[in-house]
């Protein structure tokens, strides 16, 4: 499986093979079969990141076909019988920035109508990561108005990618945002 540390989503209104030409300076982007999404290997998120900022700032167009952008820090495949299990086998990567913090689980699931029901899997997430933090001595909380961080899942198929989005990150670069 290819690996990717990018999953970027075209505007709106955008134009696919237009997103897909402003992104590709910065590392490989590869066509989904979900529409309008891409995934990507950069070297760096963070550089290509500050570029769209600056270009934006000063132009209006720049990047006006990129709707979001959500790095993400690890990437694995799974079934639908087995997805809850497997993301709580993954939290412990993140605990640690988690600890005695507000945050929330955001599950954007692509495929898997029907056998994947995101508000159960971010329920259950959101439960399983206060129970561990409380177990660590560091206890968190679930905030949705304004939490210091979001644990992102984005599923595509039977690929799955999840990142860490600070409150800091997604205010200093607008098109990190949860869907």
């Amino acid at each position: 499986m290819w690996q990717f540390n990018i999953v970027a989503t075209m505007a709106g209104a955008g134009r696919y093979r237009h997103m897909l030409e402003d992104l590709a300076p910065f590392g490989e982007f590869r066509r989904t079969e979900f529409l309008g999404v891409a995934l990507g290997q950069v070297s760096d998120p963070l550089p290509m990141l500050e570029t769209i900022r600056r270009e934006r700032e000063h132009k209006f167009y720049a990047f006006q076909d990129l709707g979001r952008i959500i790095p993400v820090e690890r990437v694995f495949t799974f079934t639908p019988d087995g997805f809850g299990d497997l993301l709580k086998e993954m939290v412990p990567g993140f605990l640690e920035r988690l600890a005695g913090k507000s945050f929330y689980v955001r599950l954007e699931r692509r495929g898997h109508k029907g056998e994947i029901i995101s508000p159960e899997i971010e329920r259950d997430l959101d439960a399983f990561i206060l129970a561990q933090l409380e177990a660590h001595g560091a206890p968190g909380s679930v905030d949705f108005t304004r939490p210091e961080a979001i644990l992102a899942v984005e599923t595509l198929g039977d690929r799955c990618g999840l990142g860490l989005l600070t409150r800091e990150l997604m205010e200093r670069y607008e098109v990190v945002r949860v869907g």
